[in-house]
């Protein structure tokens, strides 16, 4: 057997981790079945938004031609927003696996990892052979997820369809669709929709809830509905693909709308399936361990991102609090902070408290048309909490800048609404739906996440000696709104131009040791 200081599955996020690790001296080992660089580089925020930003820049053309401010024609060259897009991917994937093969410290093991034992490994490696055990003190999970495969489709598993995974693979298309059906409502559906629709495609989007993008408050779905009609989009709402049969290279599709029980018949060249993500955890072997899922396959972590299993921990995808890359990244600072770069004593021993995960702060953004974002909670998350809200709702038509851009003024349905507890005049959340939201958003989660917070104790049954020592010393903190640290903590919607100024404040270098900037507050 193998040991190390320290082990990874996953090279997305992780790697933030990975590096702390490398700086602090540790013995590390990487384990990773694909392509370096996890979920994110790959197949899912930066592919995307490479296609998405092209397309929006031709639905501006459009809407200056309209005004008589263009002339002409704004035609997109697919061939070359893919080898644009893949030349990125290929060579950044490639310089993240270089630069562990550079370390000296480093093992990078190519291959399928799955627990043989508590805290023990090995690799079923991609060349077929399989690795010796390995183990670590330290052990990090970050194994992603996947697209989740409908079971009650009839017809399904005999035809050929797309999934995140496989358009960001072996089916990326030579040319745009003729035809799509998208099947799901949420981000990744939305996206592949606002995509296709402005390429030429005929997009046919099949979402089982009642609304597009549940998670938005239902003003900000009926704004993006309406976009896509105009757009040319179709889209069933509240409704289940039931059946699907190909014949002559053209697939048919029988919906079933869920009230009603209408059936409509549809036909496509393709379908994509966005129907969800479902946890890689079943990959692991996990059942050889003490590690605890819960009901979905997730791995169950507490807020400082601890697994059942002492010295094992898990972030991003894996652990299901949230499948966006920011939240991952905020999760692996957390946690090099914790285990690798806290101030400590002469013998070793941590001197600084750990920081802490929270989720009642986390953004999000769709790069739909028009774009949408938020922070915090919806109103009916409000609402069911038991708070009196009020809310603030102010239009992108009555300021100058949308109607610099091509906007009429006066006229526009996007807008930005802000949340707010009727008691203590506090911020609750915020959603916008128009140009540029994943940027307008930013300043607000700054503003949420400073000041004085009560801490949340997560999965209270997971958590050993120092968790159990610091939830009872530490009920609460204080994060000071003037340090750079105060950005530092704050997520960051990625992709997101916000991440240029955001980042900046990371480069600051003070003298003297790491300290978490998240000052306890005693629980007395």
């Amino acid at each position: 057997m193998k040991k190390y200081d320290y082990l990874v599955i996953g090279t997305g996020a992780a790697n933030i981790t990975t590096d702390a690790a490398i700086d602090a001296g540790k013995t590390v080992a990487i384990i990773e079945k694909g392509k370096f660089g996890g979920t994110c580089l790959n197949r899912g925020c930066i592919p995307t938004k490479t296609l998405v930003n092209p397309v929006d820049y031709k639905i501006d053309f459009d809407r200056l031609k309209k005004k008589g401010l263009a002339e002409g024609d704004f035609k997109l060259n697919w061939t070359a927003m893919g080898e644009r897009m893949w030349n990125h991917l290929n060579n950044n994937s490639s310089r993240v696996l270089e630069a562990y093969f550079a370390e000296e410290n480093v093992d990078v093991y190519q291959g399928t990892g799955y627990f043989t034992g508590e805290k023990v490994l090995r690799v079923q490696l991609n060349d077929g052979t399989l690795s010796e055990e390995l183990t670590a003190d330290t052990i990090l999970i970050a194994s992603g997820a996947r697209t989740r495969i409908p079971d009650n489709i009839k017809g399904l598993e005999n035809i050929d369809y797309i999934t995140s995974e496989t358009f960001f693979g072996e089916k990326f298309p030579k040319q745009p669709y003729k035809s799509l059906v998208i099947l799901g409502g949420g981000p990744i559906a939305t996206e592949f929709a606002h995509i296709f629709a402005h390429l030429g495609t005929k997009v046919t989007i099949v979402q089982h809830n009642p609304r597009l993008l549940p998670v938005f408050d239902s003003d900000i779905s009926e704004v993006v509905l309406q976009e896509y009609k105009k757009s040319g989009i179709e889209v069933y709402l509240n409704s289940e693909m039931i059946e699907v049969e190909e014949k002559n290279g053209v697939k048919k599709f029988t919906i079933e709308h869920r009230a009603t029980g209408e059936i409509n018949i549809i036909e496509a060249e393709d379908l994509l399936l966005a129907t969800g993500l479902t946890s890689n955890s079943d990959t692991l072997q996990i059942a050889n361990t003490g590690i605890e899922l819960d009901h979905r396959g997730w791995i169950k972590t507490n807020e400082f991102l601890e697994t059942s299993v002492e010295g094992v921990y898990s972030i991003g995808d894996a652990n299901g609090k949230y499948q966006l890359r920011h939240v991952a990244n905020y999760e692996a600072e957390i946690l090099a902070f914790n285990l690798f770069e806290r101030e400590r004593n002469d013998a070793g021993e941590a001197v600084t408290p750990r920081r802490r995960a929270r989720y009642d702060v986390v953004p999000s953004a769709v790069y739909t048309h028009p774009q949408v974002a938020s922070v915090g909670l919806n109103t009916k998350m409000a609402e069911d909490q038991g708070y009196q809200i009020t809310v603030g709702k102010f239009p992108y038509g009555y300021t100058i800048k949308p109607f610099a851009m091509g906007y009429d003024f006066g006229k526009s349905e996007n807008f930005v609404k802000v949340i707010a507890d009727q008691k203590n005049r506090r911020i609750l959340g915020v959603q916008i739906v128009g140009p540029e939201a994943a940027i307008l958003v930013q300043p607000y989660v700054n503003l949420i996440n400073v000041g004085e917070h009560e801490f949340k104790i997560i999965e209270p049954e997971i958590g050993f000696a120092e968790t159990a020592r610091e939830r009872k010393e530490f009920t609460a903190r204080y994060l000071d709104p003037r340090t750079p640290d105060a950005v530092n903590y704050t997520m960051t919607i990625h992709p997101a131009l916000s991440e240029v100024s955001t980042w900046a404040s990371g480069e600051i270098e003070f003298d003297g040791p790491i300290l978490n900037a998240e000052q306890p507050i005693d629980s007395d």
